[in-house]
């Protein structure tokens, strides 16, 4: 099943591969691809907990593999910037940024990911998993980079915010119902 998911979250990349010939503009079109790509996964990541508590349905086996495939995602979103858009030459690089401040904020959910891809293994991830937490900082941060990054917000954007509101404030309500009845 593993083995599937992996397939299913590379084909976009496959078909943006073949489609690449026939873009009017190459780079737009990979910013795109590897952007809502990593968004996601990175949702998908965080749906198991969501359907185990709601479904009773066990999927918590996948969270790592569709996480480390959202960072795969990011990782390759980061790179377009930095190989084919701004051509290594981080004086560029860094003009750009101060000219569009999400990037910012898509750097910060970024090291995120990349911290988290690191320790994802099982000896890091048991002493280090405390700070997994972190994938809601992450999650808000890729959202706001998302949304502050279009020009024009429709209805993906919009979509993409809605779920992660629905996945993060079934979280804290969760925390808080639990909370509550450890109280009592």
């Amino acid at each position: 099943m593993k083995t599937l998911i992996v397939v299913l979250a590379l084909l976009p990349l496959g078909y943006t591969y073949y489609a690449l010939e026939s873009a009017i503009d190459p780079i737009k079109m990979l910013y795109t691809t590897t952007g809502v790509g990593a968004l996601l996964l990175l949702l998908l990541s965080l749906a198991p907990s969501t359907c185990q508590r709601f479904c009773a349905l066990n999927l918590l086996r996948f969270r790592k593999t569709l996480g480390l495939l959202a960072f795969v995602y990011a990782l390759l979103h980061v790179s377009v910037f930095i190989v084919l858009d701004s051509e290594l030459d981080f004086v560029t690089l860094f003009a750009k940024s101060l000219k569009k401040p999400f990037i910012y904020v898509g750097v910060i959910a970024f090291l995120i990911l990349l911290l988290m891809a690191f320790s994802s293994t099982k000896k890091r991830f048991a002493r280090f998993s405390r700070y997994h937490k972190a994938v809601y900082v992450a999650l808000i941060l890729a959202l706001l980079h998302s949304f502050w990054a279009q020009k024009v917000a429709g209805a993906f954007e919009y979509g993409m915010i809605a779920i992660g509101i629905v996945l993060l404030g079934e979280r804290v309500w969760n925390k808080c119902r639990f909370a509550i009845a450890k109280r009592h």
